[in-house]
C-alpha cells in the first residue's frame, strides 16, 4: 500500500485495493496509476531501493512471509494503463 500511495502521488494518481475469494486462495490486488516499475530485476532485492530515504527491506520481506505461508507476492506493470499492480495471493487452508 504505501509504495503505491507513493508511485501516485508523484502522478496524481489513485490507489485502488481489490480482492477475491476462491475456494483455496484469497487474492488481494493494490493497483497503482504512478509511472510503472522502470526495472523489476531489482524488485526483490534486499536493501535495494530507489527512494531517498527507503531501506530496500519492504518487498523481500513481505515475499518472504507471503512465502513462509504458502503463498506468493508478485509485481507488475498494469497493462490497461500506467501503474504497477502487486498482488498478494494465499491459501485459505494450510497445504
Amino acid at each position: 500500500m504505501r509504495n503505491a500511495v507513493d508511485a501516485s502521488l508523484e502522478t496524481r494518481g489513485d490507489v485502488t485495493v481489490t480482492w477475491t475469494a476462491g475456494a483455496a486462495h484469497v487474492e488481494v490486488s493494490v493497483l497503482d496509476e504512478g509511472h510503472g516499475i522502470a526495472d523489476a530485476s531489482n524488485l526483490f532485492v534486499p536493501f535495494f531501493t530507489t527512494k531517498p530515504q527507503g531501506t530496500g527491506i519492504g518487498l523481500a520481506l513481505s515475499r518472504q512471509i507471503a512465502e513462509l505461508h504458502q503463498g506468493t507476492l508478485s509485481l507488475e506493470n498494469r497493462g490497461d494503463r500506467a501503474g504497477a499492480r502487486a498482488r498478494l495471493r494465499l491459501p485459505l487452508r494450510p497445504a
